[in-house]
């Protein structure tokens, strides 16, 4: 956001106090929450598609530790539980964004973008240990 306020600083300083000048002051204030928006949308986006594989693959795990040996079923309900809290830090972060202002974006969207990151690795790696305890 800090980059957003000195660009319409720079604009209005450039563009001087004329009401042509506020007419592109307010254009490019449109074209930065436009952006915004967009990031936001992507980001957004981004997170669901992981969430959604998640419950998938929760479902898939929920279904094969009714017919688990003991052995397998802790290791299976462990999985389980790594996925619960991977899904909550998604859903953290998608609230975060959906209570975020234009002002706070900025933050917000490196965190989100790490979350994403961070849950995507972990993801990959309980699929791998789901895969080897069926396998």
């Amino acid at each position: 956001m800090k980059k957003i306020a000195v660009y319409i600083t720079l604009i209005f300083v450039v563009a001087g106090c004329s009401p042509a000048s506020d007419r592109k002051v307010e254009q490019a204030q449109e074209s930065i929450r436009d952006d915004i928006k967009s990031q936001k949308d992507k980001v957004v986006k981004d997170l669901q598609t992981l969430r959604d594989d998640i419950n998938d693959r929760l479902d898939n795990v929920s279904g094969k530790i009714e017919n688990a040996s003991d052995k397998s079923k802790v290791e299976l309900e462990s999985i389980k539980g790594d996925l619960i809290v991977a899904r909550e830090r998604v859903e953290k972060k998608l609230d975060e964004i959906d209570k975020s202002s234009d002002d706070t974006w900025d933050d917000i969207q490196q965190s989100s973008r790490n979350t994403a990151d961070d849950v995507t690795v972990e993801f990959e790696k309980l699929k791998q240990r789901m895969k080897e305890k069926l396998d």
